[in-house]
């Protein structure tokens, strides 16, 4: 008998560790929401590392941009606090990421985005507002300065634009600068082949200055398109954009 109690005992202990093993193993089936709420979550730890900054540690604060799709969410955070940050990060984009992933199982589609028009909001300075360290982005910018910003970033593009090199056509695209002035759109190149980065959030910023001008005061949405690409063609090294006739 006492044998037996003690296979018993041990058979329920080898079960019931079994059971513990298999639940902790077993994947979290929730929701894209539920999945969502979290990413949500962990979004707010991430903001939270630079929401109290006093102004006395300004010059030790650092822009951090997290990129996803065609967004961007930028924090300011402490240069000590860094590796606190790309741990939060990591796990906020593997939340976003189960995220889509139940949205799939339940049959959603999610569009891809398309970044025809670099707009994106983009940081500008640091400012100290209550003796807190506030992030200016381009949306935060009055008209009166925002005209003035334009132009020099506009002066910023143009010397970027005056480094390019052509050799082969078939590696560059074409973007467009909006003009709230005129209610046009310019037009510039780019190489895909080559680190474009700096020229795509310094035309993020100009378009994202425009539109807010425009949005300000209520011009509309209507472009004049008086140009239509037709490609980009390789002159004396220089990448040259040809317009349909």
């Amino acid at each position: 008998m006492d044998h037996f109690t003690k296979t018993t005992t041990k058979f329920i202990y080898i079960a019931f560790t079994a059971t513990l093993l298999f639940l902790g193993c077993k994947k979290e089936d929730l929701t894209g929401t539920e999945w969502g709420e979290r990413a949500v979550a962990k979004r707010n730890e991430i903001t939270a590392l630079g929401a109290n900054i006093s102004c006395s540690q300004k010059d030790n604060v650092i822009i951090q941009a997290l990129e996803q799709n065609c967004s961007v969410l930028y924090f300011t955070i402490l240069k000590t606090d860094i590796t606190k940050y790309e741990k939060l990060k990591k796990e906020y984009l593997e939340l976003t990421g189960k995220q889509y992933a139940a949205w799939h199982r339940e049959g959603l589609i999610v569009e891809p985005c398309y970044d025809a028009i670099w707009s994106v909001n983009q940081p500008v300075r640091l400012d100290c507002i209550n003796d807190k360290v506030k992030l200016v982005t381009a949306s935060d910018i009055p008209v009166v300065e925002a005209r003035a910003l334009i132009i020099t970033t506009r002066q910023e593009i143009n010397s970027l634009i005056a480094t390019q090199t052509c050799t082969n056509e078939a590696n560059w695209s074409v973007t467009g600068l909006i003009n709230e002035q005129t209610m046009t759109m310019d037009h510039i190149t780019f190489s895909r082949n080559t680190d474009y980065k700096e020229l795509k959030s310094k035309v993020s910023l100009y378009n994202r200055l425009n539109i807010n001008i425009i949005d300000s005061e209520k011009k509309g949405s209507s472009f004049k398109n008086e140009k239509l690409v037709e490609k980009v063609e390789c002159v004396n090294g220089k990448p040259v954009i040809k317009f349909k006739s």
